[in-house]
């Protein structure tokens, strides 16, 4: 019996006098299926062929075909490997006048989407949020384990994480991360982002959050940041929540290497070059408008990006300009930030210094301390 016939049953004994909510339950069709009614109208239209793109100021006709290979070569890249709705930031900021769901419907036809990230269902602990409201403002640093092969032992790897913007401003690696390995990353940060920023003559106040590793509880590192004006906090015992910048960024890494083995410190670092490289310039953040931590950063600065606080305090941002107008707004490269160093100029600096195998970064040429520049 087809959906009509047994449509039409149903109401024949609604009629009679019988109950709705009994009747339709014994016919097996919903409230839905029965008060139902077909549109009389013509079916949508057929799905474009066709995709505009903005290049070099003008619009210029794609194919389908050209779509879906500006996608698959996105993903073959691990770190930029992303599923419909960050691809649907990235071609648009590729140029590609696009719908999201035109973006589902590619990736769907060609057997591209990522499979679906289902939550574990969980209590959620109560914990202070972190809530910056500027670039360099917190900062979060933990460190990761990585295994090498030749030297059958793990190694460590550091990062510093600024909170608002996710850029990652310091990172190193060694087969051993001591308390003096800690300072003299903090002093390239302080003297690339905090001096050229001037926060002590401003007033900002500057925190650094970490877990209760022995590395960052060391007298020598407490009493580093209390000299430079940094307030250095713990956090609880198994909370990980209370650092959760950080770990994410590790969760993120741990994603884009974990298919690979490590024989030496060498291929590790010239790994970790390429990702954080990636990470820092290339690979759209959730979090920061579906943007690049290093172009929010810049935008931020520009007064392109709004912010919206929200019921937990979180700030939700949203892109002023259209992202197909990205690339082409003002020479964004040129774009300082918080009248100090440009970023640009700040990567060339520590690609040189992470030119040794253990990548120890060399000690500062002046002395580590927020003063005036």
């Amino acid at each position: 019996m087809c959906l009509g016939e047994t449509k039409e049953l149903a109401g024949k004994y609604i009629g009679l006098g019988l109950i709705r909510d009994r009747v339709l339950p014994i016919t097996g069709i919903t409230k839905h299926q029965y008060y139902y009614q077909p549109k009389k109208t013509r079916p949508g239209r057929e799905a474009s062929t066709i995709t505009i793109r903005l290049v070099s100021g003008e619009k210029k006709e794609e194919t389908n075909e050209q779509v879906v290979d500006q996608i698959i070569n996105l993903q073959d890249d691990p770190d930029t490997n992303y599923g419909y709705r960050k691809m649907y930031f990235a071609l648009m900021m590729m140029g590609y006048y696009i719908n999201h769901k035109k973006v589902y419907r590619l990736m769907k036809e060609h057997k591209l989407l990522k499979k679906k990230y289902k939550r574990a269902e969980k209590n959620y602990a109560e914990y202070r949020i972190v809530t910056p409201r500027a670039p360099l403002q917190v900062f979060e640093m933990d460190i990761k384990y990585v295994w090498i092969a030749q030297a059958r032992r793990h190694c460590y790897i550091l990062t510093i994480i600024d909170t608002f913007t996710r850029f990652v401003l310091n990172w190193q690696v060694d087969f051993s991360m001591k308390s003096q390995q800690i300072k003299q990353a903090w002093e390239e940060v302080i003297v690339n982002y905090l001096q050229e920023a001037d926060l002590l003559k401003r007033e900002v106040h500057v925190e650094i959050r970490n877990d209760n590793g022995p590395q960052f509880g060391a007298k020598m590192i407490m009493d580093f940041f209390k000299e430079n004006f940094i307030d250095q906090v713990f956090t609880h015992p198994y909370t990980p929540q209370e650092n959760g910048h950080i770990e994410s960024f590790h969760s993120i890494l741990s994603r884009s290497i974990e298919n690979e083995a490590f024989w030496s410190i060498s291929d590790l670092v010239r790994r970790l070059e390429k990702f954080y490289d990636t990470y820092n310039n290339s690979r759209l953040h959730s979090s920061i408008a579906n943007l690049t931590p290093k172009l929010f950063w810049k935008l931020w600065n520009k007064g392109l990006i709004s912010s919206k606080e929200m019921k937990n305090k979180i700030l939700k941002f949203s892109l002023n300009i259209p992202y197909q107008q990205i690339p082409d707004n003002e020479n964004l490269k040129g774009v300082p930030c918080l009248n100090y160093q440009l970023l640009d100029a700040i990567d060339n600096l520590q690609k040189e210094a992470n030119g040794s195998e253990t990548l120890q970064q060399p000690p500062a040429q002046k002395s580590p301390l927020v003063v005036p520049c």
